[in-house]
């Protein structure tokens, strides 16, 4: 008879199979507002996330126009400095950023794809919530790539619509969701 799930023999097993589990350490996110000086490696989490990420659900054509499209350091430096995003750092360097619009809009939201999943992103939406509650607002809407769609369900926003404008030229689908936080 095969014991290998019988009761009481747990430890039987485990001592057969021992597991090896290894912790990282859980580091420290600070999210502050963006500051001169970093437009460039802004540039590069934009670049990387939406190359190395969006390129799971979307075309390599697609990737390349948006990327072309903020492509000009001068352009992205102007728009950082009218935009002042909030930006996720960990051991002082910038990880994610994202925007918020005085109208609840959130836009240009960005994780460098070697720390998604690390508790940034999360962090990026309570900074931006609580900043929205600052001025205010009641609710976050924000149009959402097919690849960020589950993070921002899973912060609690709701899709209202789903549409596929052109963007740079190409179709591509996207989610409109909302997020009341009052």
């Amino acid at each position: 008879m095969d014991n290998h799930c019988a009761p009481g023999t747990f430890g039987q097993w485990r001592n057969r199979y021992p597991m090896k589990i290894e912790h990282q350490p859980k580091r420290i996110v600070d999210i502050r507002r963006h500051l001169a000086g970093e437009e460039k490696a802004l540039q590069e989490i934009y670049f990387e996330a939406t190359r190395r990420s969006n390129s799971r659900d979307y075309t390599s054509e697609q990737v390349e126009r948006w990327v072309a499209k903020h492509a000009d350091l001068a352009e992205w430096t102007s728009r950082l400095a009218k935009t002042k995003p909030f930006v996720a750092i960990i051991d002082r360097r910038p990880i994610a950023f994202g925007e918020l619009e005085p109208n609840g809009h959130v836009d240009f939201f960005h994780c460098h794809p070697d720390w998604e999943g690390r508790g940034a992103g999360s962090e990026l939406v309570r900074a931006i919530t609580a900043e929205a509650l600052k001025l205010g607002l009641k609710t976050l809407h924000a149009e959402v790539s097919v690849t960020a769609e589950p993070f921002f369900t899973k912060q609690g926003f709701l899709t209202v619509e789903v549409r596929i404008p052109i963007i740079c030229g190409a179709p591509a689908k996207q989610y409109i969701m909302r997020k009341d936080i009052e």
